[in-house]
């Protein structure tokens, strides 16, 4: 470092100043100037002056500039910069030049601090995911740059594997980058690919501008541009995005999709599609106008006690046979069933009270059965404890009384069929019953309201509990239920007719039950101790639980809620509700004393860990719960004991595996009449249940009348990393990033898990005595694994037992390519197989700038 001295300098007194000053000249700049360099500092007093040498740096408000040699002209008020070369001819102390949060590296700098326009030789700038070099290069005062000779790139290399060339470039800092006649190269090689002018928005940042469609060839529909339209950046907070369809022989569609957020307040977005397809002979087609409505509403609920919330999906039956989404939206394209929910909630704070309302809806494009309920309404009273804090009472099974109420409310529409109990009747007017599915339109609307339920449902529970012999917890409690519907039946015999006619009043009605239980239990823990091995112990815990169950014979006159009705000619009768298939259905027939039976299980073990330092030892669950359950009727006149119930879950492997299985056992015997085989092979077995045990007939404890087993298996390399490895800090940039990434979620490519496997099955069987079982078997399975660091396989598949067959596959390729990306789709079989193979540029900035192959026949249809 030098020190200060006097030299003789440009024929005039000159200073050498210290390695790092300040310089303040009020008259001639806006703020201070803070220069250093590593080798020397010349101030030239007569010219006014500075020139730095050696690794020089300059400040000056928000510029900021480094190089190997800077000048400072006070009289011209201008900058400097150049870079020296090296014994070997290597550039030494290129010029970086930084204002805000743009920065360029050149080979030489002039810079007027005063009308703030600079000249800049060899050029290499940086926009977010942009990279731009160019020979010469001029800076105006609202640092736009305009750049001749210019390479414009998504490459961060310095010899870039792909540019886009242009004798002319115009970059608008933090909105878009404007070309003149331009021509994409590879390397140093042209190709054909431009156009006469060109226009790049900026990354990240949402601005208004044209979207280019994709083009290919269907078998049905004929060549195409699909998705091309145009993008509305409205605000900050809102978008409009409209893109269009069309097709060669004579099919169109549209899209709209909007996203909006009000911070911390709610976030959503909104989509609506059309698409009309013309099918077959082209002067003859058929015609078919689709469309599909998606909405979603998030609510920031935290510190209010209001929600308002959205998750709307419906479309036309035909609409996802029509518009081919196997590409785009691989799960929509094989989903059959869509719902919808609409709902707001409220709490009343500093009360025990909540309302909830919802719209729902429901839909199967295979069925093509519609279910609406408008609305659902639900108000809620939470449990209270009205003598909890009286006195001495709090401590008895007084203060343990609880009190809760919930009113729901709601109205049920339906383009189904409507059954009932009456089939085997003479129904008279039997048009009524709805017996038949109508299509979903506006011409059956009346239809449709003619099959609506409509009624609300009172339930309030009582209940307490007390210590009994210190081990055991007896609760008993009271349920009581009241429906409310706007209209009862009344059932007349016709004598003529030899049937019955239904009346409908329209009126308020009212039906209310009771029932009272009481119920004892306890837990039972059992541990076994082992000195030696590496299992130190196994913990059982069983649950027992005996209740006991009452509820009135509601059929009985004095309620009004049955009638005995004739139903023939010979005058045989049947009690039939006044509220037969209503939204909540009836009392209950018959009266019912019933003990009920429950037995939980839990059983685990410790064994060592060497992982935890503390206690040495960890818990391994071996059944989550495994349980037993039933009742017994003592009123019923047969049939007393009901099936035994039984269900258990465990899961293995650090839950990698999870295992449930339940079912139900029938504890009665059949006894076989007679069985019939048809032409076909098929087997009709007639048979009967009687009112004897199983283990009296020697049919052991009853027949396996349905079980049910799903296994669900997820494995990932991260499963079997070490757990330090977890607790590294991960770094995935600023909210605004993470922000972007999340809406962009398909640009982005996990490459860091080498590979993941996910499957599942589930198995049911149903048997009904010495009939046949049917058994209902599915599989699904998923996976990727990176061959490479950047070469990515991923499946998705399943199976079908029924036909021994795959069911819908697609597997998928990727390559990352640094700055392009290669990515190959295959449907090898079925409705939809095809292939789709694509290169395009990583970056979003370049999205349009791909090469797309597709089978030629898209959907083969």
């Amino acid at each position: 470092m030098e020190s200060d001295s006097l030299v003789s300098l440009m024929n005039g007194d000159s200073t050498s100043l210290n390695q790092n000053d300040t310089t303040e000249i009020s008259r001639e700049i806006e703020t201070t100037i803070n220069y250093k360099a590593k080798d020397s500092i010349l101030y030239d007093l007569k010219n006014q002056k500075i020139m730095l040498y050696g690794n020089s740096q300059i400040d000056y408000g928000e510029i900021n500039l480094e190089a190997q040699e800077i000048l400072v002209d006070w009289n011209d008020k201008t900058l400097d910069a150049n870079y020296k070369t090296d014994s070997t001819g290597k550039k030494i102390g290129k010029p970086v030049f930084s204002e805000g949060n743009q920065s360029y590296e050149t080979d030489k700098i002039t810079y007027n601090f005063e009308t703030k326009k600079a000249i800049i030789k060899g050029i290499i700038t940086q926009l977010d995911d942009a990279y731009m070099q160019g020979e010469d290069v001029k800076k105006n005062e609202e640092d736009e740059l305009f750049i001749s000779k210019a390479k414009y790139t998504t490459c961060n290399l310095e010899e870039p594997h792909f540019h886009i060339s242009s004798s002319k470039i115009k970059v608008l800092p933090g909105k878009k980058v404007i070309s003149g006649p331009f021509h994409l190269k590879f390397g140093e090689v042209p190709t054909p690919l431009g156009f006469i002018f060109g226009m790049f928005p900026q990354p990240k940042k949402k601005i208004s501008g044209l979207i280019m469609p994709n083009y290919g060839e269907e078998k049905r529909r004929g060549f195409y541009l699909r998705d091309g339209g145009y993008y509305f950046a409205v605000s900050d907070n809102l978008d409009v995005r409209l893109t269009g369809d069309v097709y060669s022989k004579g099919s169109y569609g549209m899209t709209l999709g909007t996203n909006y957020k009000k911070r911390y307040s709610y976030s959503g977005n909104l989509r609506f599609n059309f698409n009309k397809s013309k099918l077959g002979d082209f002067e003859n087609p058929a015609t078919s106008n689709d469309f599909s409505l998606s909405w979603s509403h998030t609510p920031d609920s935290r510190g209010k006690s209001s929600r308002f919330s959205s998750s709307v999906n419906f479309q036309t039956n035909s609409y996802n046979q029509n518009k081919n989404l196997v590409y785009s939206n691989f799960n929509e394209s094989i989903n059959a069933q869509f719902n919808s929910n609409i709902s707001y909630s409220k709490t009343f704070t500093g009360t025990p009270f909540n309302l909830s309302a919802n719209l729902r809806h429901s839909q199967n494009v295979q069925t093509k059965k519609v279910n609406l309920t408008l609305p659902d309404i639900s108000y809620n009273m939470s449990r209270i404890y009205p003598f909890k804090n009286v006195g001495k009472l709090g401590k008895t099974a007084l203060g343990k009384l609880s009190i809760s109420h919930r009113f729901t409310g709601r109205i049920d529409l339906t383009n189904g069929s409507v059954g009932n109990s009456l089939s085997g009747l003479n129904i008279i007017n039997s048009g009524n019953n709805f017996n038949e599915q109508i299509d979903f339109n506006v011409d059956n609307i009346n239809s449709i309201i003619d099959r609506s339920k409509i009624g609300g449902k009172h339930t309030i529970p009582i209940s307490t509990s007390f210590n009994l012999l210190k081990y055991f917890t007896m609760s008993p409690s009271l349920n009581y239920d009241e429906l409310w519907y706007f209209k009862k039946l009344s059932y007349n015999f016709n004598e003529l007719e030899n049937g019955i006619e239904i009346d409908t009043t329209n009126s308020f009605s009212r039906a209310w039950s009771y029932s009272t239980a009481l119920s004892l239990s306890t837990r039972i823990y059992g541990t076994v101790f082992f000195k030696k091995g590496k299992i130190k112990a196994i913990r059982h815990v069983i649950s027992p639980e005996i209740s006991m169950s009452f509820s009135p014979d509601f059929t009985r006159p004095r309620y009004g809620y049955y009638e005995n009705v004739q139903i023939n000619n010979e005058g045989d009768t049947k009690l039939l509700s006044k509220y037969e298939n209503f939204l909540y259905g009836t009392p209950r027939i018959g009266s019912s004393a019933s003990m009920n039976f429950y037995i939980g299980n839990n059983l685990e073990m410790k064994v060592l860990d060497k992982n935890d330092t503390i206690s040495g030892t960890k818990k391994i669950k071996i059944f989550d719960n495994l349980s037993f359950s039933s009742s017994y009727n003592f009123l019923a006149d047969s049939f007393n004991l009901t099936p035994i119930r039984f269900s258990t879950r465990t899961s293995f492997f650090r839950r990698l595996i999870n295992l449930s299985v339940s079912g139900n056992i029938d504890p009665y015997a059949f006894k076989l009449d007679s069985v019939s085989e048809s032409s076909s092979g098929s087997r009709t077995v007639y048979q009967r249940r009687i009112n004897e045990m199983a283990y009296k007939n020697n049919q052991g404890i009853g027949s396996l009348a349905y079980v049910n087993m799903s296994l669900g298996v997820r494995f990932s390399a991260k499963d079997f990393q070490n757990k330090d490895d977890d607790d590294k800090e991960s770094k995935f940039g600023t909210r605004e990033e993470i922000d972007y990434i999340n809406s962009n979620i398909a640009e982005y490519i996990d490459f860091n898990i080498p590979w993941s496997i996910n499957a599942s099955y589930n198995l049911n069987r149903r048997k009904i005595g010495f009939r046949d079982p049917t058994i209902t078997q599915t599989l699904t399975f998923s996976g990727d694994v990176s061959i490479t660091e950047k070469t990515k396989l991923s499946f998705r598949s399943g199976y079908d037992f029924k036909y021994k067959m795959l069911t819908q596959t697609s597997i998928n390729a990727t390559r990352d390519l640094h700055c392009w990306r290669i990515s190959f789709s295959w449907v090898p079989f079925g409705r939809f197989q095809s292939y789709n193979l694509t290169i395009n540029a990583v970056s979003a900035l370049l999205q349009d700038l791909k090469l797309e192959k597709r089978s030629r026949f898209f959907d083969n249809l």
